[in-house]
């Protein structure tokens, strides 16, 4: 009875092959919280410079809206780094699909070389800065028209 047969257990090639799939979930784990980690950024982006805005508004604080304005743009960067965390697990999970099977190490280590500069440059991806920028120039030009009362109706109101 050799090492191969199997008789109910698995065989040594079944565990090998086994690990690596093991090995490939938990990177596509990782992989999905990022995304969900990017999606929530992006709800509370949305949530936060409405708010913000809103409030500002109707009380007349540009304040409010550099707050909003700030806000928005420490989120497009930790958007920016889960996308970039994102990308490197999706490298690893190439990396790992291209061994074989007895390279399996369940190591979770993705290419950190340049991590500053391909984190600002995957910052900039059309999406991010589409998305964060929209809100951004909205928030910049709510301080425009607050602080400086363009249509009036903050110190007189409508109608008046």
């Amino acid at each position: 009875m050799g090492e191969e047969e199997s008789h109910g257990w698995e065989t040594r090639q079944e565990r090998v092959v086994a690990a690596k799939l093991k090995h490939l979930d938990y990177i596509q784990a990782a992989i999905a919280r990022m995304a969900t980690n990017s999606f929530l950024f992006k709800g509370w982006a949305i949530t936060i410079a409405a708010a913000l805005s809103a409030f500002a508004a109707v009380n007349s604080q540009p304040a409010l809206l550099a707050i909003a304005l700030i806000s928005t743009i420490l989120f497009w960067g930790l958007d920016g780094y889960y996308l970039w965390l994102e990308r490197g697990f999706i490298k690893l999970h190439e990396k790992v699909s291209a061994r074989s099977e007895e390279d399996v190490d369940f190591s979770m280590k993705i290419d950190k070389r340049h991590a500053a500069r391909t984190w600002f440059k995957t910052c900039w991806r059309p999406h991010l800065w589409i998305f964060y920028g929209s809100i951004a120039v909205i928030d910049a030009i709510g301080i425009y028209v607050v602080k400086t009362d363009v249509a009036g109706l903050m110190t007189k109101g409508p109608g008046r």
